[in-house]
């Protein structure tokens, strides 16, 4: 196999031992240390503590979908009632239009 090869390869999953699971963890705190470094260097001692999550609005939330869905609706009985669509729509039975030469 070439070097490719092994890097598109995607690993299997299998369970991690516990040597695995600790130079995962180091590894992620090492990353946090880093950042949060980086925070320090700029803001300040204030840069070390994370921003906490910010709520979710669900009052919100809920009012848009509610909307949404009914606007959906309401569209889609507009659509499919519209007076546009049944005067382009051709009839099931077509006269005959040879005697019309009159």
């Amino acid at each position: 196999m070439t070097e490719k090869e092994d890097v598109t390869k995607k690993p299997e999953q299998e369970p991690l031992d516990d040597e695995a699971l600790e130079k995962l963890a180091v590894e992620e705190l090492m990353r946090e240390a880093v950042q949060g470094a980086a925070r320090a260097e700029i803001v300040g001692p204030s840069g070390w503590v994370k921003a906490p999550q910010q709520k979710t609005n669900k009052r919100f939330l809920v009012n848009t979908l509610r909307h949404a869905v009914s606007s959906n609706k309401y569209h889609a009985r507009r659509r499919n009632s519209s007076p546009t669509r049944e005067r382009h729509l051709e009839p099931t039975i077509k006269k005959d239009r040879s005697r019309r030469k009159n």
